[in-house]
């Protein structure tokens, strides 16, 4: 069986109690934490592709008052994330031995910023979502889903601006990126300006491999090429009669169904389940707690 663990796992849960925030923009920006996996069970000699997407949590739009969220009841069109996937399939050895680090994962709220990066997943803002870790085996016809992950303690209300002060001191404290806000939090003085990008500097084996982006506005012309170059993001799901991309090396089953919220239906919580931290488990060892799930398995968390 394919176990899959959450990396810094308690600083996640941090988060979670205080109802985590992502910060959404239209060039698209880090997450943090960077969500990182552990792997084991998987056949060592055996290839396998990783998509990774954002499934909502509630399809009710939120707003925070009080200090806390509470759902609105406003009408709004709401859309599936798409997924994004690593460059090439990868051996079950090397995914056991590197895991994989979404370091360069960022969350837009602009359909422009997924055709320019393809490691750019679009979500709407002031709603919550949870990450959800696809593993695909590469077979002779294509890929069979062999399994899904996602952990309570990632999720996070996507926002264009912290709505929570608690949150974003957090984030201050715990990102190393956030040097510019401490200093400036030290000094009294209070600015506007961004802290750098959060985008780390690590083996491109253990990642979702992309270009990197430019975190400035304006950016450079030369980044903008390589922007413009950059090919679209390409679902499985949403046309599985249309071959991957060349660097995948493979295509899509044809008979792959097609109806997202057939095989993936939304999870609904109930609002007073939003600042709930998940239930603390003591049955696996350090250092990670491995958790397996496959074929719509959800671990909801509860009101403690």
């Amino acid at each position: 069986m394919i176990h899959v663990a959450l990396q810094d796992r308690q600083l996640w849960k941090e988060f979670d109690t205080l109802c985590n925030e992502m910060i959404i923009t239209k060039i698209g920006r880090n997450l943090f934490p960077i969500i990182e996996y552990a792997f084991k069970g998987l056949q060592e000699h055996v290839e396998y592709q990783v998509g990774v997407t954002m499934q909502l949590t509630n399809c009710q739009k939120l707003k925070f008052t009080a200090g806390k969220w509470d759902p609105l009841d406003v009408p709004e069109e709401v859309f599936q994330p798409n997924e994004i996937f690593m460059a090439k399939p990868k051996s079950g050895r090397e995914l056991m031995q590197r895991g994989l680090k979404l370091d360069k994962l960022k969350l837009t709220n602009t359909k422009e910023a997924v055709v320019k990066n393809d490691q750019m997943i679009r979500v709407q803002s002031m709603r919550q979502y949870i990450p959800v870790l696809h593993i695909y085996e590469v077979v002779a016809t294509g890929v069979r889903l062999v399994g899904k992950y996602e952990f309570a303690e990632t999720k996070f209300v996507a926002v264009t601006a912290y709505q929570s002060e608690r949150v974003k001191q957090l984030k201050v404290q715990r990102n190393k990126f956030a040097q510019g806000f401490r200093e400036g939090i030290r000094g009294g003085a209070t600015s506007s300006k961004r802290p750098a990008s959060t985008t780390s500097s690590t083996s491109p084996d253990s990642t979702l491999d992309s270009p990197k982006s430019d975190e400035s506005p304006s950016g450079s012309k030369k980044m903008r090429e390589v922007l413009e170059e950059t090919s679209q993001i390409y679902s499985p799901l949403a046309n599985p009669s249309e071959p991957f991309p060349a660097f995948h090396n493979f295509h899509f089953d044809p008979n792959w169904p097609v109806n997202w919220h057939t095989n993936y239906p939304y999870q609904h919580h109930h609002p007073s389940q939003f600042l709930a931290p998940p239930p603390m488990s003591e049955n696996f060892a350090p250092p990670y707690d491995y958790t397996a799930s496959f074929g719509g398995n959800h671990y909801p968390w509860h009101s403690q």
